[in-house]
């Protein structure tokens, strides 16, 4: 596999998107953690959740993990690009980061 978009795999435009997005959540999450008032939701017609104290880095630590599973996932090294694997490798981590983000909603949902 090379750099060439075929048609079956993300575009080069569409993994440089996909990583200026993951970059936002980062900091995003980093200025909510900062500010000890993190707002997160889970869905996007529903109301959020304000997090504070250790929900709040609980969230941000599953906000950096799907940000760094998707950068793994979505990066060009070597000049190959095999999506597939990079997927089967880093998927794990993205879905662990995706867990704790929910957990921790849910968690604030539960004691309110």
């Amino acid at each position: 596999m090379t750099d060439e978009y075929d048609g079956r795999f993300p575009s080069p435009l569409v993994r440089i998107l996909g990583m200026l997005a993951a970059a936002f959540v980062a900091v995003y999450g980093a200025i909510g953690v900062l500010r000890n008032d993190l707002y997160a939701s889970l869905s996007k017609s529903g109301g959020g959740v304000h997090l504070h104290g250790l929900l709040a880095w609980l969230c941000f630590a599953g906000m950096l993990m799907m940000a760094l599973g998707a950068v793994r996932i979505l990066r060009s090294g070597n000049g190959k690009l095999d999506f597939y694997e990079r997927r089967s490798q880093q998927g794990p981590i993205f879905v662990i980061g995706l867990v704790l983000y929910a957990a921790s909603q849910m968690i604030a949902n539960w004691r309110s």
